[in-house]
């Protein structure tokens, strides 16, 4: 399996091609079709499985087919951590190195002023952690009433950090006429029942975990004599 056959466009393939990578991994053959078809997708995958150019090659084509001329932010990714979203943009970045698209994260933790000003500019793709979502929206610097796409990433993550009644008012901000994609390390039945809740009849790709290193290294143990001489 290439990136070709994911029907990706070749503006796209170009730049994971000069990246380095040659073949989907399982949770990018697996998503990125349902993606582009436009549907709601649920995707679990562990850290280190490729999850995020799962939805990050796909949004960025139905971006690109679609692109009118406008000013308004098109597709959210609301991630819990400022780490995350750094490299969530930092990925985007990467795959629209051939694409007339732009994209930008806002976190916490640093003045807003330079945020502030990109956001004055076009910005296509946001990728947020919540608090400074909110922070900004209320403040009137974010309008989300033109959302295409949404995507909830680290799905687990997210709810375990206390952030579900954010989350719950970003939902509310949002036009219920969008894609949604959810996506999470772990899938427990109360993360499971809130996609449900947001999502409209979504499809569920599954990437069972491989056997961590602590399963799968072999150690082992030589002994020796006691060394009593002088250095």
């Amino acid at each position: 399996m290439s990136f070709k056959n994911l029907n990706l466009i070749n503006p796209i393939i170009r730049a994971v091609t000069e990246a380095g990578y040659s073949k989907p991994t399982e949770i990018q053959d697996s998503a990125i079709p349902y993606i582009l078809a436009g549907k709601d997708v649920v995707g679990c995958a562990q850290t280190g499985t490729g999850k995020t150019a799962a939805f990050v090659m796909p949004i960025l084509q139905l971006l690109k087919k679609y692109t009118p001329e406008h000013k308004e932010i098109r597709t959210l990714i609301l991630t819990p951590t400022r780490e995350l979203a750094i490299q969530i943009e930092e990925n985007f970045g990467l795959y629209s190195k051939y694409l007339p698209l732009s994209q930008l994260s806002i976190f916490g933790g640093v003045s807003a002023g330079s945020q502030l000003a990109a956001l004055r500019k076009r910005v296509d793709i946001l990728v947020a952690t919540p608090e400074r979502l909110l922070e900004l929206v209320d403040q009137r610097y974010i309008d989300l009433s033109k959302i295409e796409i949404f995507v909830l990433d680290e799905a687990d993550k997210m709810l375990d950090m206390g952030f579900v009644n954010d989350v719950r008012k970003i939902l509310k901000l949002l036009p219920q006429k969008r894609q949604t994609l959810f996506f999470s390390a772990t899938m427990p039945v109360s993360i499971r029942k809130f996609a449900e809740t947001i999502m409209k009849n979504p499809v569920e790709v599954t990437v069972h975990p491989v056997l961590p290193a602590t399963q799968t290294l072999k150690q082992s143990a030589t002994s020796t004599s006691q060394y009593s001489g002088n250095l």
